[in-house]
């Protein structure tokens, strides 16, 4: 009787023991599916902020145009539409609200329109900026989450 208890034990004590593993395992994956799942709506969240962002530049720069009109700004208004198209560079339709990327690893959001200003930010090439409308010494007028400022042309482009 007594090697029948020992392999009888032997039997409980493995299965405890693989128990015990699968359970520690499956509170491991719960855990790391939780945590993807919190990056993913923060990603959502970002996203659903930008396009906010975007539809409210969007109204801003219509309710301009609509006071532009009401206080006969019309034929100046056009004059600044057809100067902007005609100095687009190889960005394409850059307009105001258009999101923008930096081609470097790096790009400095400067206080100012050139280069000798104050840096207001460091932007990665995963920080976003949205064109504000303004352009000036060869440098867009963005928006990002770190701040509002100018980048130079030549080291944007539109996502």
């Amino acid at each position: 009787m007594a090697p029948s208890s020992n392999t009888s034990l032997s039997f409980f004590s493995k299965s405890i023991i693989l128990l015990t593993v699968g359970t520690s395992m499956l509170g491991l994956s719960i855990s790391a599916n939780a945590g993807f799942l919190d990056s993913i709506y923060e990603v959502q969240q970002t996203i659903n902020s930008i396009g906010k962002t975007a539809d409210m530049l969007r109204g801003s720069k219509q309710a301009v145009t609509d006071l532009g009109e009401e206080v006969g700004f019309n034929d100046q208004g056009a004059q600044n539409d057809q100067y902007s198209q005609n100095n687009q560079n190889s960005i394409g339709q850059l307009s105001s609200g258009t999101v923008l990327s930096g081609k470097l690893k790096t790009t400095k959001l400067h206080s100012q329109a050139n280069k000798a200003s104050n840096s207001v930010a460091i932007l990665s090439q995963q920080d976003i900026m949205i064109y504000m409308g303004a352009e000036q010494n060869g440098y867009y007028h963005v928006q990002s989450d770190k701040g509002e400022g100018w980048v130079s042309k030549p080291l944007v482009s539109m996502q």
